[in-house]
């Protein structure tokens, strides 16, 4: 039986890339003023090559930025996780969750942005969870773990200024288990998931999700 992680961002960012052209550079950038965070994540789905994909209905998200707005703290929640093997489905849950369908992370995060074309770029971020242990069906574990994971802001753009910050994870196109922006600063960035009771082999994973956080204060989405 396999099992797996759920992190939104881990869409949180909720809170909370491929091979790009050289000419476009890439840097962090600064949600300024922003505080405390919390918001919600909608369904979402990790999928691992060669193992059953593990889906969440929904999740909450809530973190903190620090000071200067670059990065901060992240911590989700997502409920309804299961996974379907054979016909059946199968409940999933973090070792120590309270319910067996809940997948619980956390970790921090990083706002960058990523070159998207010839001499652009576009406002992202950048999670890197906690490693986090994941169980079906009471049987055996994966790990998931990873350098971090890269989805795009897609709210508000560069030079807005509010309270809310909007994220979006997607997997590449035709390639489910490879995220769509794995590139920052030319390293790779990639989450990996490792289930015992198949090979024991790490598996590259993918994200998809979308996530909406509200701050306690105004920010302003600095990109320059």
């Amino acid at each position: 039986m396999s099992k797996k992680i759920m992190l939104l961002a881990l869409a949180v960012a909720s809170v909370a890339m491929f091979a790009l052209p050289a000419a476009a550079s890439a840097q962090e950038i600064h949600f300024e003023g922003a505080s405390k965070f919390a918001g919600t994540a909608g369904a979402g789905k990790l999928v691992a090559e060669g193992e059953p994909t593990i889906t969440c209905e929904s999740g909450d998200v809530s973190g903190s930025v620090s000071a200067g707005g670059t990065t901060g703290e992240i911590s989700l929640d997502f409920t309804g996780c299961h996974t379907s093997v054979f016909g059946f489905t199968a409940k999933c849950r973090t070792t120590g969750s309270a319910l067996d369908n809940t997948i619980k992370s956390s970790g921090t995060f990083h706002l960058i942005t990523i070159p998207v074309a010839e001499e652009k770029t576009a406002p992202a971020i950048l999670v890197t969870p906690v490693t986090t242990e994941v169980v079906c069906a009471g049987i055996s574990s994966t790990i998931v773990e990873g350098e971090g994971i890269i989805g795009t802001i897609t709210s508000p753009k560069c030079g807005g200024e509010s309270k809310v910050l909007s994220t979006a994870f997607e997997p590449a196109a035709g390639k489910p288990a490879t995220q769509e922006h794995e590139l920052y600063t030319e390293k790779p960035y990639d989450l990996i998931a490792t289930t015992e009771s198949q090979t024991g082999v790490p598996h590259t994973s993918s994200l998809e999700s979308t996530a909406t956080v509200t701050s306690e204060t105004t920010g302003k989405l600095t990109c320059t």
